[in-house]
C-alpha cells in the first residue's frame, strides 16, 4: 500500500512538472519566433516531445466527438500529402518536405496533452504581451538601425508582418476579456497592441495588411452591439485611410499592387508578352498557372514541389509566361493546394478551417472569449492565405497555425462542455 502511493505521488509529480514545463514553453513560443532561427519549430518540436510522454494515457482518449472530427482532420491533411507524393512519385523534394507536414500530424498527440493543461492558454497568450515589444524593437531595428526596406527579423516580412497581426488583434481581445478587472497591468494592453501595429506597419506586408483588416471586422462586429460596432468599424476605416495617407510604405505597397493588375489586365495574351512580369503582375500569372495545372490534375494534383518542373514545361510549350514557373509554389494557399494536392487536399484543407471555424461561431454565446480567439486566428490565416502559400507549407507558419488552434480549441470546447453540466 505505501509503495503504490508512493507511485501515485511520484506520478502525480511528473504529470507536475510536464504541465509547468509546457506551459513555460508556451509562454517562450511567441517570444523570439522572428528574432531566432528555429525558434517556432524547435519550441513546437519540444512540446510534441513532451506530448509523447503522456501519449498512452487512456485517459486523453476521452475526448468529445467535435474533438475527434477536428483530429481526423488534421491526420486526413497530412495523408492527401503522402498521397500526392506516393501518386507522382516520391522524390528527395518530398523526403524534405516531410518534415513540415509531419508537423500536423503531431498536432494530434499535442492536443492530447494540451487539453489536459488547463492554464495553457494563459500563457500562449502572456507570452504574446511580451511578443509586441520585441516585435517593435525588431522592426524598428530592421528599418532605422540595419537600413532594411521592410522589417522582416530572420526570416520574412511576410513571416513578420502577419505574426505581428495576429498579436495586435489578440492583445485587444485580451484588453476586452480583462473589462471587469481592475489594475494597471491591464491597461498595459493597448499599448502594448499599438506596438504590434507598429511592426506590421513597418512590415509592408500585403498579406498582414488584409488579414488585420479581416480580423479587426469580425472581431467588431462579433463582440460589439450593433451601434457600437458600427461606430468602432468607422473608426478603423478612418484609421486606415490615415495610415495610408501618412505611412509613406504603406501608401507604396498598396499602389504598387494596383497599378501592376491593372497592367496585367491591359495584356492581351500573357504568355507570349515580350516584357519583365515582375512583383504582383508575376504573381497573377504564377495563380494562372496554377489553375492550369489543376485542370490537368485535378484528382491528388503533382505533389508538393513539383510547381516550379512542372509550371516550366508549361512555359516550355509557351501556354505561360516563363515568370509564371519562376517561384516554388502559388503563392496562394487555396491554389497550391488544388495545384499540389488537387481536390482531395483542398476538401480537407477547407474541413480543417472551416469546421473549427464553424464550431467556434456556433457556440460564441456559450463561451465569446474562447470562441473568438479561435475566430480570429481562423479568419486571419485563411486572410493571410489568399497572398501567401507559406502560411501551411513553411514550418514555421504551420507551427505557428496548428498550435494557437490546438490551445484554443481545447480550451473553447472545455469551456462549452463545462456549460452544458
Amino acid at each position: 500500500m505505501v509503495a503504490t502511493s508512493a507511485n501515485i505521488s511520484m506520478a502525480g509529480g511528473i504529470a507536475k512538472w510536464r504541465e509547468y514545463s509546457v506551459c513555460a514553453l508556451l509562454f517562450l513560443f511567441p517570444l523570439l519566433g522572428v528574432s531566432l532561427d528555429h525558434w517556432f519549430s524547435g519550441i513546437y518540436a519540444l512540446i510534441f516531445l513532451f506530448s509523447l510522454t503522456c501519449l498512452f494515457n487512456k485517459a486523453q482518449y476521452q475526448i468529445h466527438p467535435e474533438e475527434r472530427l477536428m483530429l481526423y482532420l488534421l491526420a486526413a491533411y497530412f495523408a492527401t500529402f503522402i498521397l500526392s507524393a506516393v501518386v507522382n512519385g516520391w522524390t528527395g523534394l518530398q523526403t524534405r518536405y516531410l518534415g513540415v507536414d509531419i508537423r500536423y500530424l503531431a498536432a494530434i498527440p499535442v492536443y492530447l496533452m494540451i487539453r489536459r493543461f488547463p492554464m495553457a492558454v494563459h500563457w500562449l497568450l502572456l507570452g504574446g504581451a511580451g511578443a509586441a515589444l520585441l516585435l517593435a524593437l525588431q522592426a524598428y531595428c530592421d528599418i532605422f538601425v540595419l537600413n532594411m526596406y521592410r522589417a522582416q527579423g530572420v526570416y520574412s516580412p511576410n513571416l513578420f508582418g502577419p505574426f505581428a497581426a495576429l498579436i495586435a488583434v489578440w492583445l485587444l481581445m485580451m484588453w476586452q476579456m480583462d473589462d471587469k478587472k481592475e489594475g494597471w497591468a491591464r491597461w498595459l494592453l493597448p499599448p502594448l497592441s499599438l506596438c504590434a501595429l507598429f511592426a506590421v506597419v513597418l512590415s509592408g506586408s500585403r498579406g498582414a495588411y488584409v488579414g488585420l483588416i479581416v480580423m479587426l471586422v469580425v472581431w467588431l462586429s462579433l463582440s460589439l452591439r450593433r451601434r457600437h460596432a458600427l461606430i468602432a468599424l468607422l473608426v478603423v476605416g478612418v484609421g486606415l485611410v490615415a495610415i495610408y495617407s501618412a505611412a509613406d510604405s504603406v501608401k507604396q505597397r498598396v499602389d504598387h499592387v494596383a497599378a501592376e493588375v491593372e497592367t496585367y489586365l491591359s495584356i492581351d495574351d500573357i504568355a507570349s508578352h515580350k516584357g519583365e512580369v515582375l512583383g504582383n503582375v508575376q504573381r497573377l500569372e504564377i495563380w494562372r498557372t496554377a489553375m492550369l495545372i489543376f485542370k490537368d490534375s485535378p484528382v491528388v494534383g503533382i505533389g508538393r514541389g513539383n510547381y516550379e518542373r512542372v509550371a516550366g514545361e508549361y512555359a516550355a510549350r509557351g501556354e505561360v509566361h516563363p515568370m509564371g514557373a519562376k517561384a516554388g509554389h502559388a503563392h496562394n494557399a487555396y491554389l497550391d493546394v488544388l495545384a499540389s494536392r488537387g481536390v482531395v487536399g483542398f476538401v480537407v484543407l477547407m474541413g480543417m478551417l472551416l469546421y473549427p471555424l464553424y464550431f467556434f461561431f456556433s457556440t460564441r454565446t456559450i463561451s465569446p472569449d474562447s470562441a473568438m480567439l479561435g475566430i480570429t486566428h481562423l479568419v486571419g490565416f485563411m486572410a493571410f492565405s489568399m497572398t501567401d502559400a507559406s502560411t501551411f507549407l513553411k514550418g514555421n507558419f504551420a507551427s505557428i497555425f496548428l498550435l494557437y488552434l490546438m490551445v484554443f480549441f481545447s480550451w473553447h470546447v472545455k469551456k462549452v462542455h463545462e456549460a452544458k453540466l
